[in-house]
Formats: structure tokens, sequence, C-alpha cells
């Protein structure tokens, strides 16, 4: 039997898994994994690592993930490069790709046709209702080239950091879907020394990456020269750091950041939680004061429709 792992943000696992056992009744060899508020990425492997290894006994997993580029499919996907033929993983799954995976896996010869047969079936379910009027007209017309669509100003300004966020996840479903767009970014500068040297977490922000947008991944010593000598001109640009000292060490060096976003900061040890996501130790509050002095706005917006103000707020 193929395992089954379900992951996806929030309560969606365990939401698509209630409806599916109301169509379809009890799934054997399958684990629900939900991405929590509360959860860091450490968390969220391994709780993924956790359900893996409670399949170790079937032939082979397929994991069924809510959004490409998110968290859960990112660090999936990461897993399925250390196990190659022994699993795979997909984006974007419905309620009828999980039917589909539940019911045929008996007839599929290994996790990796299980997956295309399941890929299949998710595209095909996406269907927009047409009346008979409708539908004449659409087969009329001739189909229009499809355009992406910004939220943000792509046409703005070159060559200026339009938005510079904390985020401990770097690229996922916030950044390459909402911010990305929101901001009108045509590069991202990822800002962190550690990843540089994890061959994995590189695949998986260059998978995460949103299409049409480039990437740069550099040290905190790289960063600021490339941003002090306005090595991308041509660009919109969106700067993460995985933490506020290096956001702070970015504006201490002379990079010209005018406001700061911190989204998602992990629990650690002697930090203290000031609202969803956001955990700060005494030294993450006194760099944040620090910016604050130096003219800098740091407010603590998880998603762009929050309010914007002032972390200061979260602070007293």
């Amino acid at each position: 039997m193929i395992g089954l792992i379900v992951t996806g943000h929030g309560n969606f696992a365990t939401g698509i898994t209630s409806s599916f056992r109301l169509i379809a009744g009890e799934l054997p060899d399958y684990e629900a994994v939900d991405f929590l508020p509360e959860d860091s990425i450490e968390m969220l492997t391994e709780k993924l690592n956790n359900a893996a290894a409670r399949l170790a006994g079937c032939e082979g997993i397929l994991v069924l993930t809510d959004l490409a580029g998110g968290s859960p499919y990112n660090v999936a996907s990461k897993m399925r490069m250390e196990r190659k033929d022994t699993m795979e993983v997909i984006a974007g799954i419905n309620l009828a790709a999980l039917i589909e995976a539940g019911m045929g896996r008996e007839n599929a010869a290994d996790a990796g046709e299980l997956a295309r047969t399941v890929e299949e079936t998710a595209r095909e379910q996406v269907i927009r209702f047409l009346t008979d009027e409708e539908q004449a007209a659409a087969a009329a017309a001739k189909p229009a080239k499809k355009t992406v669509v910004r939220r943000g100003n792509p046409d703005g300004p070159k060559g200026v950091i339009v938005h510079a966020r904390v985020d401990e996840r770097l690229i996922h479903g916030q950044v390459a879907m909402v911010w990305t767009n929101t901001v009108g970014a045509s590069r991202i500068v990822v800002v962190n020394d550690d990843v540089l040297k994890d061959d994995m977490a590189l695949a998986g922000l260059k998978m995460a990456k949103p299409a049409g947008v480039k990437l740069s991944i550099m040290t905190v010593n790289r960063a600021v020269e490339r941003l002090r000598e306005n090595a991308y001109s041509g660009d919109r640009i969106f700067v993460i750091t995985k933490n506020i000292g290096d956001m702070a060490e970015l504006i201490r060096r002379g990079v010209e950041i005018d406001r700061v976003n911190v989204g998602n900061v992990a629990k650690r040890e002697g930090s203290r939680n000031i609202k969803k996501s956001v955990n700060l130790t005494e030294q993450d509050i006194e760099d944040i004061h620090e910016m604050i002095r130096g003219g800098h706005s740091v407010t603590a917006q998880m998603i762009p429709n929050e309010s914007d103000q002032s972390i200061l707020n979260y602070l007293q």
C-alpha cells in the first residue's frame, strides 16, 4: 500500500480529511498534518518526519499539499529530495484529488504513477460553470493571452527597496503569493548566512520563488555590498531576512531601508510572544528600538490587510 500524507496551512489537512471520510470512509496508511499559526518550520518538519516514520512500512509515500510555494510544500519537497524515488509531492490538491489518491492506491504500480493520476484528476476538477449561452460565446471568442496581475506597482521606481520583511520561513506562501504581488516586487533578495550552506534549503527557495520574479540569495556582508552599490538598479527589490538581527545589521551598515515589517519570528529560548507568529527576545526588542530611534518604521503585519501599526503597540 502507498502511504498518504495530506498537509497544508491552518486546519486544511484535517478539514479536507473530514470531507473525505464523509464521502468515502476511513483511510488506512494515512496522515493529516496541519501547519498551525503557532508552528515554526522546525515544528512542521518534525510533524511531517514523524508522519512519514509512521508510514515506513508502505511502498512509497505520496504527500498532498495545499499551495505551491507554501511552507508545507517546501518542507515536503525537501523531504522528497532526501527520499527520492520513495516519495512524491503534489501541490494544489482538492477533494477530488484526495479521493483519487485514497481510492486509487491499490491499482497504482508505485507512488509516481499514483502522483500522475492524482495530478490529472485535480486539474480536471477545476471547472467554471457556464450556461449554454456562455459556453457558445466562449467557444466563439479567441483565447485571451493570460497575464500576471499584480496589485502593486511594477512600473514604479526601479532600483529601490519596496519592502523589507523579517520572516523565519523566508519564501513561502504568504511571501510568494501575497506580499510579492502586493508590493510589485521584481526581485527578491534573501539575506541569510546559514541558508547558503544548505543545498536543500537553497533548492527549496528556488522552487518557492514566484514565476517571473528574480531571486538573489546572499550573506549579510554580500547584501550590504550589493544593495549599497545599487547593483539591482532595474528592479523593485523585496528584502527578506530570517531574523531581526540581520535586518538591523543591514540598516546599521547603510542599506537604505525605510520600513521593516516583522512577519514570522519563531519561539526560541528566552523569547516572548507579542502577537500571533511573532516571538521576540530582549536582543530582538533592543534591535527594534535601535531601528526606530534611527527613523525607521517597524511594523508587525502577517498579511497586507492587517493593520500596519507600529510594533511598539504590541510591546506595551
